[in-house]
């Protein structure tokens, strides 16, 4: 039998004193702690590089695609093009990012990555990588990549059904 939790418990089975109560065990639950876990230990990390989340993935969103309009960098990280200016005012006054005149079009703006921008973004994912193993340092690496599938599954079909109208 599933409670709505998501924990599987046959009506005859009760809980041993030490075994965690079901909603600790459900699926939700588990993933909404995890999740409330992982968001403060990952905002405690970033604020060790002096980021925060939405200056890094404004960065990584440049690394990946190179020099990009403001308009739709904010596209990119799904964030309002309005809010994204003061994320990029924080970054420039740190040399991370420049703000050029489009060539074509020089009443837009293109942003990209500075030297010491590139190089935070390496230095701050090499180290993210290590976080990430101590946070799933409980699971082999076979049991991680399937871990890292089944959310991609979910965050894909959850994402998919909010763009729909």
């Amino acid at each position: 039998m599933s409670n709505c939790y998501g924990a599987t418990m046959s009506s005859a089975q009760e809980p041993s004193p030490r075994e965690r109560p079901a909603y600790e065990r459900g699926t939700g639950f588990l993933l909404a702690r995890l999740g409330s876990l992982v968001a403060r230990s990952w905002g405690v990390f970033l604020g060790e590089h002096g980021l925060t989340q939405s200056q890094y993935t404004l960065l990584v969103a440049l690394d990946e695609q190179g020099p990009v309009g403001q308009r739709q960098l904010a596209r990119l990280v799904a964030v309002d093009a309005r809010n994204v200016v003061a994320v990029l005012d924080a970054l420039a006054a740190r040399d991370l990012i420049e703000r050029r005149a489009h060539e074509g079009d020089r009443r837009r703006r293109v942003v990209l990555l500075t030297a010491a921008g590139r190089a935070l973004v390496a230095a701050v994912a090499g180290a993210a990588d290590a976080e990430e193993d101590r946070l799933l340092r409980a699971l082999s690496a076979r049991d991680r990549t399937r871990l890292n599938h089944l959310l991609r599954q979910v965050y894909a079909s959850d994402a998919a059904e909010e763009r729909r109208p």
